[in-house]
């Protein structure tokens, strides 16, 4: 669904590290992309919701039709990066909302420290 109020936002996907012979990890590959998506401040009821380390971090929500990766120890899924206002967020929770009247995909992404 387009919106007025989305912009474009280039999305940074880590592939997954992949174990080689001699024991080290490949250097996982990365994708660029770009989306179109609304980002907002978390208001601070909405800063309960990050993960306990990631609270006192500037935080986001993303608003899109596409879904934004959040990371996987199972899998190895890396977290999806941007960069807004200058600053870089890495994506730390994802939900959709697939309702058939706007159904749409939420992110909450925190400020990668020391970028």
């Amino acid at each position: 669904m387009k919106s007025s109020f989305r912009r474009p936002l280039d999305i940074y996907r880590m592939g997954k590290a992949e174990l080689m012979e001699n024991g080290l990890f490949s250097e996982p590959s990365q994708t660029k992309f770009t989306i179109e998506a609304s980002v907002q401040q978390l208001r601070p009821d909405e800063m309960q919701a990050l993960p306990e380390g990631r609270r006192g971090c500037r935080a986001v929500k993303v608003y899109s039709d596409d879904q934004l990766h959040m990371p996987n120890q199972m899998t190895g899924q890396q977290a999806d990066r941007f960069m807004w206002l200058g600053v870089w967020f890495e994506v730390v929770a994802s939900d959709w909302y697939q309702n058939n009247v706007i159904s749409h995909y939420r992110a909450y992404a925190t400020e990668i420290a020391g970028h």
